[in-house]
């Protein structure tokens, strides 16, 4: 128990490190990095089943494998953004940094306590205050696309969450008597009428708007205002993922699996979602595709690969479930590392242009090689740590006759290397003489040097990771 407490105050208290910057920067850096490994030590040392409860609030922590994942992922990203960030902020927000820690320590606290919710009503709680917390990161900048950008976030996932979400957990305690996470009767087990499951599956997914499924999939290609350091983050843990992972956990412990495969099944109870979600995905791809904003095409990415998790959920077996977990733990290390690569050509180069990138790209040819191993990780290329969980998904819909799943997530990763090819396709040609050559910032380079070695390296920790998810 003490080390989930731990785990979870420790980005708050690390807060407490803020007076040392001013002074001593790099000093604060190190504290900051010391604590998010004393994170990630104590994140592996969390025993299942672990349980914490406020009786009186309604409130229920327990650590299941998801989230003991989860918390292990949150630390490790969060060990990454601020190695980034230590050079990044020499080049923007300089005045904001203080403003910048402070919500994001406590969005990350508050997602963690999301991924450890042991019934609907936690769930609901630290999903939506974590809305509130993001609003500040998106809109750091202040300018008048921030603003509109946090604006359309806020809409976007606080109304659903109040008047689709919220009345979902409403019925769900009508039909079952219950919201808890570790009871053995689900709507599966009590045979609640399919038409009846199928609409309430409907509302989580579509009230649980951070999955980005349409009609609710317009506020996260907004977010490409936001300093990459914020989107990183938002597009591998602190927003988007806590959805999946809510999403997770409601299928299992609320629905069942078996009830979720049989409601899926069949069109009219709920496999029509698994054609939103695809249309979703492919949507989004070609969008990425037609813009030249790099950072906008990654935003657009992320809204696909969200999609193919929640297909792969859709399916209703433990498998399904574990190769969404896979999937959400390899897509956090490319796609964050991905946004990381815009925030150095925006910082150093002053461009986040596809066209003009290319025209540098020449020149910063070990860059090219990040975007490539990443965008082809998250294509599902092997041998790349992507690959393990888009194969896993792509057989277990197969086999389990999910066709149309199948065959969105083959035409998503083949559009997905149109716009990866992209940014990358001038990077053999001759350097111009007119570009004058910068290089990489030291801070930079180890994230985007750690950041391949685990996407080349996956099969030398892929057993493992899908050891602790199983």
């Amino acid at each position: 128990m003490y080390n989930l407490i731990l785990v979870i105050l420790i980005p708050v208290i690390a807060l407490l490190f803020l007076p040392i910057k001013k002074n001593n920067r790099p000093l604060f850096f190190l504290m900051l990095i010391a604590s998010a490994i004393i994170c990630i030590g104590l994140s592996f040392n969390i025993s299942l089943n672990t349980r914490i409860s406020l009786p009186s609030l309604g409130i229920i922590l327990i650590v299941d494998k998801i989230s003991r994942v989860f918390l292990i992922l949150i630390s490790c990203t969060w060990l990454i953004s601020i190695i980034y960030n230590y050079d990044y902020g020499k080049y923007n927000f300089k005045e904001k940094q203080t403003q910048f820690f402070l919500y994001l320590n406590v969005l990350l606290s508050v997602v963690m306590i999301n991924a450890c919710a042991g019934n609907l009503i936690t769930l609901f709680i630290f999903y939506t205050i974590g809305i509130p917390l993001t609003y500040p990161l998106i809109n750091i900048r202040n300018t008048e696309e921030s603003q509109q950008a946090a604006s359309g976030f806020i809409k976007q996932t606080l109304l659903p969450a109040f008047f689709i979400f919220l009345p979902a957990i409403i019925i769900t305690q009508i039909i079952l008597g219950h919201i808890d996470f570790n009871s053995t009767s689900t709507l599966g087990s009590n045979k609640i009428n399919p038409l009846i499951g199928g609409g309430l599956l409907f509302m989580y997914v579509i009230g649980i708007s951070k999955n980005s499924i349409f009609p609710f999939s317009t506020w996260l290609p907004g977010t490409s205002s936001a300093p990459a350091p914020v989107s990183g983050l938002i597009h591998s843990v602190a927003t988007v993922k806590t959805g999946s992972i809510a999403l997770m956990k409601i299928a299992i412990y609320i629905f069942g699996l078996d009830y979720i495969h049989k409601l899926t099944s069949n069109f009219i109870t709920g496999g029509w979602l698994t054609y939103l979600c695809g249309f979703t995905a492919v949507y989004t791809a070609y969008k990425a595709l037609k813009t030249d904003d790099l950072k906008q095409r990654f935003t657009y990415s992320t809204v696909g690969q969200l999609s193919y998790i929640i297909l792969a959920i859709l399916i209703g077996t433990k498998t399904g479930i574990i190769a969404g977990l896979l999937h959400l733990v390899t897509h956090a290390i490319a796609k964050s590392c991905l946004f990381y690569v815009v925030g150095f050509y925006g910082s150093v180069y002053g461009t986040v242009s596809v066209r003009k990138i290319g025209e540098i790209i020449p020149s910063t040819r070990f860059i090219a090689f990040v975007i490539a191993v990443c965008g082809l990780s998250i294509t599902g290329f092997p041998f790349l740590a992507g690959y393990y969980s888009k194969d896993m998904m792509l057989i277990e819909e197969w086999n389990n006759h999910y066709y149309a799943s199948a065959i969105f997530l083959v035409i998503g990763a083949i559009i997905n290397l149109f716009y990866i090819i992209g940014p990358i396709k001038n990077a053999f040609k001759t350097p111009s003489v007119d570009l004058k050559i910068k290089p990489v910032p030291k801070s930079m380079m180890i994230v985007f040097t750690i950041s391949i070695l685990l996407l080349i390296g996956a099969n030398f920790y892929m057993s493992f990771l899908t050891l602790i998810i199983k």
